[in-house]
């Protein structure tokens, strides 16, 4: 599922069909500190129009037809005629259902507490962060190949575990038993299990492409 498709299922849930604006279940309590709801037509007016792409990057609009069909189904209404404080920006966002208005031809809005928003599209894009197979690298002090195995594994991010195969016995017989198990000659280090694939020497590209096993 697309990005953009994550964050629209959490924000913007079932918008009904009439063109007044709805209330989230956490804004009901505060309806007395809502400003005015914004009528959105097909006619635009003085509003920008904010919707994320399909990379999940926000971009603005002016008019209906510059936001993409699939983007439309929660797109964050600005009303430029209005201050920020006129609209209680610091505290509420009002979404727009844009792919159908109702009998008046006025489209579906509802607002929605900033905050949860916010916290809605960071969880959003946590989750669409390509997850990392856990690594250990089996080094020696004295090898240079492992330095820069190390150094690379840093640069890019990938978090490992790295085991010293002379210094500590329990990670050499580990080394030993993982390696006898996947059929591979272990003779030198470094020695890395990514994920419960073992790999030995270091060939960045390798070991990168199986980190994130694109």
């Amino acid at each position: 599922m697309a990005r953009a498709s994550v964050v629209v299922a959490l924000v913007i849930g079932a918008l009904g069909c009439s063109g007044k604006a709805e209330l989230e279940p956490a804004v009901q309590a505060t309806a007395l500190m809502l400003p005015a709801a914004t009528p959105v037509t097909a006619d635009g007016g003085e509003l920008l129009l904010r919707y994320r792409d399909e990379a999940g990057a926000w971009q603005t609009a002016t008019s209906l037809a510059e936001v993409p069909a699939a983007a439309r189904g929660a797109v964050q209404v600005v009303d430029l005629g209005r201050s920020p404080r006129e609209r209680a920006s610091s505290l509420f966002i009002q979404l727009a259902d844009l792919r159908a208005p109702g009998p008046d031809g006025h489209f579906p809005t509802r607002f929605v507490a900033r905050d949860e928003l916010e916290t809605a599209l960071a969880a959003a894009e946590e989750a669409a962060r390509p997850t990392q197979a856990a690594v250990t690298m089996y080094s020696a002090s004295w090898c240079g190949v492992c330095r820069k195995a190390r150094a690379f594994m840093e640069k890019n991010g990938i978090a490992f575990v790295e085991k010293d195969i002379e210094k500590d016995k329990d990670a050499a017989a580990e080394l030993s038993a993982k390696a006898r198990r996947a059929g591979l000659e272990a003779g030198g280090v470094p020695v890395f299990d990514v994920g419960g694939k073992m790999m030995a020497g270091f060939d960045p590209e390798t070991l990168l492409h199986a980190v994130r096993g694109s």
